[in-house]
């Protein structure tokens, strides 16, 4: 079974906003500013850095205290729990060690500076426009996917703002040695050579439009594909795909890819 979705947007005020409650509200921890003008910009308007307790969220706000950028702490991929898949602590110390190495290395797929250059312009168009201008918000998350005897598969998802409204989530894939860690490159999860196991994918992913079909060969890179318990998923990023205004993803079925994928590389259907 193929299952498609287009686009990947995210409302951010269904990040923001919390629910309703009949427990008592707790007093929201108060924000605190830690250092002063991390980054001024050209016309000579500086951003002071505010946090809100140890962990949580940072906010980037302007000197009248509004608030340009909220970022909120990376996690993972250690204390991070999904349930029914394994996690970073079923892993050995060596193999924790190595994975830890791995995500170090890859490091914030972010940058704040560029995004506070990003928010502050439309921060001033609003102000022209006599508009409200809404907080750019970001986050950068670490989970456990699936799992067998032989690899553990992880996620890396990052939130990033389009605007103040509207926001994109990227997810970059891992798979990863149970044993020592080591990570390995996602076309070796495939039986057959790169260049066809390419071909069979987009063959799997039965896209009618030609062109479309063209973009996603040449856009498609290892880490687009992540592994699930029940089905494997490759998601293309925005401005990935020419034609395509948002992020793409496409699910597939391990049905489907027999004689494709590799035996030790179909997870646990119960995610254990």
């Amino acid at each position: 079974m193929r299952i498609k979705w287009l686009p990947i947007t995210i409302l951010l005020c269904s990040l923001l906003l919390t629910g309703c409650s009949s427990q008592p509200l707790q007093e929201p921890e108060k924000w605190a500013m830690v250092e002063e003008k991390v980054m001024t910009f050209s016309d000579g308007e500086s951003v002071n850095l505010w946090r809100r307790g140890p962990f949580g969220h940072a906010a980037y706000k302007l000197s009248d205290e509004t608030t340009l950028l909220l970022v909120q702490d990376p996690t993972g991929p250690a204390n991070v729990y999904v349930g029914g898949v394994e996690s970073f602590d079923d892993l050995s110390e060596p193999a924790q060690r190595a994975v830890a190495a791995f995500y170090e290395e890859q490091g914030l797929l972010y940058n704040i500076p560029s995004e506070l250059e990003n928010a502050y312009a439309e921060y001033l168009a609003c102000q022209d426009k006599g508009t409200l201008f809404r907080e750019h918000y970001i986050s950068q998350d670490i989970v456990p996917t699936a799992s067998n005897d032989s690899i553990i598969c992880f996620l890396t998802s990052v939130i990033l703002p389009i605007n103040g409204q509207m926001a994109q989530e990227v997810h970059l894939g891992a798979v990863f040695s149970r044993e020592t860690g080591e990570v390995l490159n996602n076309w070796e999860l495939f039986s057959l050579p790169e260049g066809e196991a390419r071909q069979r994918l987009l063959d799997t992913f039965d896209i009618g439009a030609p062109a479309l079909r063209t973009e996603m060969q040449a856009a498609l890179k290892p880490e687009y594909i992540i592994l699930f318990p029940d089905n494997l998923d490759v998601t293309f990023p925005r401005g990935t795909l020419p034609s395509q205004e948002d992020s793409y993803s496409i699910g597939i079925s391990y049905d489907e890819l027999q004689g494709v994928i590799q035996t030790w590389a179909i997870p646990n259907a119960d995610g254990t």
